[in-house]
């Protein structure tokens, strides 16, 4: 009968000595991940409620819009007086208009982004052969601060053939929303006298 040969372990000290050396290593590790992660997300999470905060406090309200019809002689007209209600400044962002399809004359949609610094834009349209453009005005166009107003202006095209779907006629429906740079809005559909 042989002996069977005794294999010696790692002493009982010393596996203890390296579990606590591989947890220590290990709890190091994820500190240290989980310190750049939290400020990463605080971060954003900080980012994010500032940006609720300012659209919060921010709100615009369309007072009032004032609608002339497209002549053979003059272009048709929205002026949009529109004021700031919220808490802090804000820039007029975005204007829509938008035609209903049931309109006698302007059935279609412009969308326009504004810019601050940037009082004048062209939004061009085309029928068959003609194209021609379609002015927006915003007035001032700087951020609006607390109380203050301002006129946005948005020239149709003429009572004329070339025009047709985007002349402004007496009896059409028409929606206008203005977003701010924040995310609030003010809107309202408007029947031209």
């Amino acid at each position: 009968m042989a002996l069977a040969k005794s294999k010696k372990a790692v002493s009982p000290v010393l596996a203890t000595l390296m579990m606590v050396a591989v947890a220590v290593a290990m709890s190091v590790i994820i500190f240290t991940w989980s310190q750049g992660f939290l400020s990463q997300t605080g971060e954003a999470a900080q980012a994010g409620q500032q940006a609720q905060n300012t659209a919060a406090q921010s709100g615009i309200l369309i007072e009032a819009v004032a609608l002339t019809s497209s002549t053979s002689a003059a272009n048709g007209t929205a002026t949009i007086y529109l004021r700031n209600v919220g808490a802090v400044a804000v820039m007029p962002g975005q204007i829509a208009v938008i035609g209903t399809s049931t309109n006698t004359g302007f059935n279609q949609s412009i969308p326009q982004l504004f810019t601050s610094g940037t009082t004048s834009y062209t939004y061009t349209y085309t029928s068959g052969a003609n194209t021609s453009p379609l002015l927006i005005n915003l007035t001032p166009a700087t951020p609006l601060s607390k109380s203050a107003g301002a006129i946005i202006t948005v020239n149709f095209a003429k009572d004329n053939a070339a025009g047709k779907g985007w002349k402004l006629l007496s009896g059409d429906v028409i929606a206008i929303k203005v977003t701010t740079t924040a995310g609030t809005f003010a809107q309202g559909t408007y029947t031209v006298p």
